[in-house]
């Protein structure tokens, strides 16, 4: 079932036209056709007559959709994962949501500490990454926003002002966490 304000919809006329963004914003494209369109923050803005924020998502976060350049453009990210497998999938995830994004990786806490004096856009980080190190030293170290990717069961005690993303959420729930740091 397609929303029935699809037709006035800025995100659905600017990704419904072009099939590179609608492969981009697969997960979030649902809403216009999935029949979800009443979890829809757009169809929601649309309904109470209320200002529509630029490149607001269906989900709520903020993307780059409308823009030529990208949100990512020129920002740098810092991959910190101990796991070569978790970082090719973040390094992926980063560089296929925002164009043009600088990633830089590192295996380990020792081999990241040079690079955390950095501006970044915004570090990902698995909670243990080596030598005994965790996430809480990584944010002794920046300000930048944080998001810890983690295959931990329990119940972990976050940074102060890190999110949350479970390494078997997969990369879409990776891009949101991301793009809600970057809003």
């Amino acid at each position: 079932m397609s929303c029935p304000r699809s037709s006035g919809c800025v995100f659905h006329q600017t990704v419904g036209t072009s099939v590179v963004k609608r492969v981009r914003y697969a997960s979030v494209f649902s809403y216009c056709r999935g029949g979800e369109h009443e979890k829809c923050a757009l169809y929601r803005s649309m309904a109470d007559g209320s200002d529509i924020r630029h490149n607001l998502m269906p989900d709520g976060t903020v993307g780059d959709y409308r823009d030529e350049r990208s949100l990512g453009h020129g920002r740098r990210f810092l991959i910190i994962e101990d796991s070569p497998v978790f970082a090719a999938l973040a390094s992926s995830t980063i560089n296929s949501n925002f164009n043009g994004a600088q990633v830089v990786r590192a295996a380990s806490f020792e081999t990241a500490l040079a690079e955390l004096a950095g501006d970044w856009a915004a570090i990902v980080c698995g909670f243990g990454i080596g030598g005994g190190k965790t996430a809480h030293d990584v944010r002794r170290h920046t300000e930048a926003p944080m998001v810890i990717l983690t295959g931990r069961p329990d119940h972990i005690e976050l940074p102060r002002g890190a999110t949350r993303v479970n390494k078997g959420d997969g990369p879409e729930a990776l891009a949101k966490a991301l793009r809600a740091c970057l809003s």
